[in-house]
């Protein structure tokens, strides 16, 4: 008999997840659900949501062929590449996001064949701007990232689309099926804690967010990304644990132990 699907859906945060090496979540559930469910790799490097919407439709058809196997979880990683900023072509507008996030969901919740389906959304991580270089003389100004140019401007929209995401989790919140896992936030508490500056007072103020590479506030430190955007093992982990917590909390029969062979 098939083993019943977890489907992990999105761009390349969720195609590298299944890497060992950065012990990706992807890898990270395959390992929990070994013999209990098969961990499925939706993910498709470079995608928007936009440019999801045919592999959606795939994944939808085969959950509804003869020989389908029960999918118990479905988890929808997008928008690291629709918060670009234009003349991006990647650049998604936040209303569509919101509509391409909002069918992926709807057309779960109103399949027959996916009517016990659970749903995660996982906001977008923040990106990691290196450390501003101080400089020497003169041209140290010249040097010194601000809030006008356009690797602050994209931190603060992958912010935006993260917290258009967790807008849509609050309105399923009457759903017993929807659930939303902040992953900017956790990955931005985790980097606070590292720098001892997690619970103070100025610990959210814009100007000292992690990552954001304005001289007030510091990087992440390594391990958490490969580059600026993609995850490395310290990243993946918040994320695997996080999600993993969430689930077995929010539906305990999804839980590795209580799923019957």
């Amino acid at each position: 008999m098939s083993l019943p699907e977890i489907v992990l859906f999105g761009d390349s945060l969720t195609e590298w997840g299944f890497d060992e090496y950065t012990r990706g979540f992807g890898w990270f559930f395959v390992e929990k659900y070994e013999g209990k469910a098969k961990v499925v790799n939706e993910g498709v490097a470079g995608c928007t949501s936009t440019l999801l919407k045919p592999r959606f439709r795939d994944i939808i058809k085969r959950s509804k062929g003869s020989n389908a196997t029960k999918t118990l979880l479905f988890t929808i990683f997008v928008g690291a590449n629709d918060a670009c900023l234009p003349p991006s072509s990647a650049h998604v507008p936040l209303p569509k996001f919101e509509d391409n996030v909002r069918e992926f969901v709807e057309t779960i919740l109103g399949e027959e064949q996916l009517q016990d389906t659970k749903i995660v959304i996982i906001t977008p991580p923040p990106i990691n701007i290196p450390d501003p270089d101080p400089g020497n003389g003169r041209h140290a100004s010249a040097r010194t990232p601000s809030k006008e140019g356009i690797a602050y401007r994209t931190y603060m929209s992958k912010k935006r689309y993260g917290e258009k995401m967790m807008e849509i989790v609050e309105s399923y919140e009457s759903s017993s099926r929807v659930a939303g896992l902040n992953l900017w936030k956790h990955l931005i508490d985790a980097a606070l804690s590292d720098q001892g500056r997690l619970g103070k007072e100025d610990a959210y103020h814009e100007d000292r967010l992690p990552g954001c590479g304005l001289e007030t506030a510091r990087a992440f430190k390594s391990g958490y990304f490969t580059d600026g955007l993609h995850m490395d093992g310290l990243g993946y982990d918040v994320l695997s644990l996080k999600l993993y917590d969430l689930v077995i909390k929010r539906w305990p029969e999804l839980d590795p132990e209580k799923i019957e062979p």
